[in-house]
């Protein structure tokens, strides 16, 4: 029999063509599917996940299985999440390895807060690059009581989860993800990485959750963040004035002990904050 035809054991790297080749697939372009080839990459996933012995995974878009299958000894359990029926029906004909459950559905509509308060959890996941803003908000929802979730996303995104005030990539991604999270870079990977090759660069991040949220995502504070870096370039005092008038947004400045005249784009996470209890307590008058 071809070897490449053969179900693959548990544990190591496998390289899903292996299992595209076998179920007679191919990658769909409706779905965004660009399936990671490079083991070293696969590799430094894990290594970041460090999994728990005690710990559930949830794995977003499973794809082939791969990943799940390199991370199921090491954790209590894999919840390999995939919409794409057939390579569920793939998967399931193949056997999946021991301590993984696949669920068919969509990943941006599964509950993460629910499942990371029954148990010790963290997320993987290669974020298909259409829908990877609707991802990072869906578990990201707070409470956020996931231990780490590591993530391969498109590098301009990354560089903005990574970026720091007065940088070119600072705005409302930066600022919602930051002030929940700790954001490192865990490796990039380029088009050869994947099958097929992708137009763009990735890189693959670990957010952690901070003990103290740098800021309470309130809708206020969603508000006044939109507002603020859809005209970045204007100051403070001319961004506020949609939110709580042109008056307001002096008085609300002056609350926070920040000057008007500043561009949002330099302002911390936590200066942002003191603006928003600021228009809270405003509003309040």
């Amino acid at each position: 029999m071809n070897p490449d035809l053969t179900a693959p054991a548990f544990g190591a790297f496998v390289d899903p063509r292996r299992f595209l080749s076998r179920h007679q697939l191919r990658p769909k372009d409706s779905f965004g599917q660009c399936f990671l080839i490079a083991p070293p990459v696969a590799e430094a996933i894990v290594a970041a996940v460090d999994p728990r012995p005690d710990e559930r995974l949830v794995e977003i878009g499973t794809g082939t299985g791969t990943l799940a299958a390199m991370l199921a000894p090491r954790a209590k359990s894999v919840l390999a999440i995939e919409r794409d029926r057939d390579l569920v029906r793939g998967l399931e004909a193949d056997g999946l390895a021991p301590g993984v459950t696949l669920l068919e559905a969509d990943a941006a509509a599964f509950d993460y807060r629910a499942f990371a308060a029954e148990a010790p959890s963290s997320i993987v996941g290669n974020l298909p690059y259409q829908i990877t803003g609707k991802l990072l908000r869906a578990f990201l929802a707070p409470p956020v009581r996931w231990r780490v979730a590591v993530v391969m996303i498109q590098q301009e995104v990354a560089n903005r989860l990574l970026a720091s005030p007065e940088g070119d990539d600072w705005g409302a991604l930066s600022i919602f993800v930051q002030a929940a999270c700790t954001v490192k870079k865990v490796c990039n990977a380029s088009p050869g990485c994947f099958h097929p090759a992708p137009r763009v660069h990735s890189t693959v991040v670990a957010l952690h959750p901070r003990v103290v949220p740098l800021a309470e995502e309130t809708p206020v504070f969603q508000q006044m963040v939109h507002a603020l870096f859809a005209a970045r370039r204007k100051t403070l005092r001319n961004g506020l004035s949609s939110v709580v008038g042109r008056d307001g947004a002096l008085a609300v400045c002056e609350a926070a002990g920040i000057d008007p005249g500043l561009r949002p784009e330099v302002l911390p996470i936590e200066a942002l904050n003191r603006l928003s209890l600021a228009i809270e307590a405003y509003r309040r008058r």
